[in-house]
């Protein structure tokens, strides 16, 4: 019997891309699986992604960052599609918000921080650090989890071959879609006063509610070396095209791990504290701090990290084949599985 299943997600300039992403991977998956979805966002800001996804979406009018205020609404449209699974991805979501949509039916929770315990049917937590929270003695069978990251939701895409277009070395930097610390222009310009990568190109990519594109552009109207990318939609191509990256903590990385990409990558956010206990180990990837913290020493971190990288091939070797340990690219299959029988 065929299922309609939700999603209530949101990108905008706070929330940064990663939310809606990682659920259009699962959706995706789910409709291999012959089950239809409905994406539910409080505002318009994801309606273009979503349609370019191939994605039916209802736009909920409401507050991104007071969830609670649109429960009302929610269980209206749910009700109106049919829909009795509802997967939520969003650090917005509270326990008094699931017990107000309780009675929907099944709820699913992609739970990166462990702030609570919820009444939901199934957590997924596929970051390495989920071993430092107590999911199982909290839940007690009360939830399916799904733990680890072998439910790491990437596309398909990624773990591919991309024959290389250019013979230059070439680095990928991201930054997340908002980028509130300017990292991408940080280092740009951190480069350009060092005067070093006179040989190499950078594919910068640019998340739509990057709050300096101006500067961007000037950047790279003055040097033919650095590439922007806007609104990405073939982000392992680019990454198959670079011989080192540098990125935000995040689900990012662990694209970079299926990719074998050699990175330097920082923390921006408090969901993202733990990734540097894994990524930096074992020499997996090389941690720069947390732009918080302090960002002329991480942005030099940065510059340094990937002068080292691109002089040294043999730790780009070695990091290739610890990165590609990490994960099987094949989480997002296992997620939507889990979800159509649960």
């Amino acid at each position: 019997m065929q299922q309609v299943i939700g999603i209530r997600a949101d990108a905008n300039g706070e929330v940064g891309m990663g939310h809606i992403m990682r659920c259009i991977t699962i959706a995706k998956q789910i409709k291999e699986l012959g089950h239809e979805t409905v994406f539910f966002t409080a505002d318009g800001y994801a309606n273009d992604l979503l349609k370019r996804a191939g994605m039916e979406s209802i736009c909920l009018d409401s507050p991104w960052n007071r969830m609670e205020t649109e429960t009302d609404r929610l269980l209206e449209e749910l009700g109106k599609v049919g829909c009795q699974k509802l997967l939520v991805d969003s650090y917005q979501a509270t326990r008094a918000y699931f017990e107000k949509i309780r009675g929907i039916g099944k709820l699913i929770y992609m739970d990166d921080c462990f702030e609570d315990v919820y009444p939901v049917d199934m957590i997924i937590n596929y970051n390495a650090y989920h071993v430092r929270f107590p999911y199982p003695e909290s839940y007690q069978g009360k939830a399916k989890l799904l733990l680890g990251t072998e439910y790491v939701p990437l596309r398909e895409e990624f773990g591919r071959e991309y024959p290389k277009k250019e013979s230059e070395k070439a680095i990928f930097l991201s930054s997340g879609g908002g980028d509130v610390y300017d990292v991408l222009g940080g280092i740009l310009a951190d480069i350009e006063k060092r005067g070093g990568f006179q040989e190499e190109v950078f594919h910068v990519i640019v998340g739509r509610f990057h709050p300096n594109r101006n500067r961007l552009e000037a950047l790279a109207e003055k040097n033919p070396k650095i590439k922007l990318h806007y609104d990405v939609s073939n982000m392992a191509e680019w990454m198959g095209q670079c011989d080192a990256a540098v990125s935000a903590a995040g689900t990012v990385l662990f694209e970079l791990c299926a990719m074998g990409i050699p990175t330097i990558f920082f923390v921006s956010a408090d969901n993202q504290q733990y990734d540097s206990e894994f990524f930096a180990q074992e020499e997996r990837m090389l941690f720069a701090g947390d732009i918080r913290q302090g960002r002329a020493g991480c942005l030099s971190r940065i510059t340094e990290g990937l002068e080292n990288l691109i002089r040294d091939e043999a730790m780009r070797e070695r990091m290739k084949k610890a990165l590609r340990q990490v994960t099987d690219g094949q989480g997002a299959v296992r997620i939507a599985e889990a979800i159509v029988c649960l």
